[in-house]
């Protein structure tokens, strides 16, 4: 059975595209959870013990990196003509 992913609506990315702050931090938040996980390392205290943590350094570029992205986005639609 297929697992059902919920995707970001046709009008929030086309908002976002616009430059719509409001829309552009919604799309960073519903993202949120993906980048956070993809920015996960591994962090060594002084005894030894390692911790698994965010790198907020990683995580910033990364979503400076999404905003660039969202902003440079076009939706390219065909019509077809009969």
């Amino acid at each position: 059975m297929k697992k059902k992913y919920k995707h970001p609506s046709y009008y929030l990315i086309s908002s976002a595209m616009d430059g719509d702050e409001t829309a552009i931090e919604k799309l960073l938040a519903f993202y949120d959870p993906y980048i956070s996980k993809c920015c996960l390392r591994p962090l060594y205290d002084e005894y030894g013990n390692v911790y698994i943590v965010v790198d907020m350094e990683l995580k910033g570029r990364i979503r400076e990196a999404l905003i660039k992205m969202i902003l440079d986005f076009e939706i390219d639609i065909e019509i077809e003509e009969e």
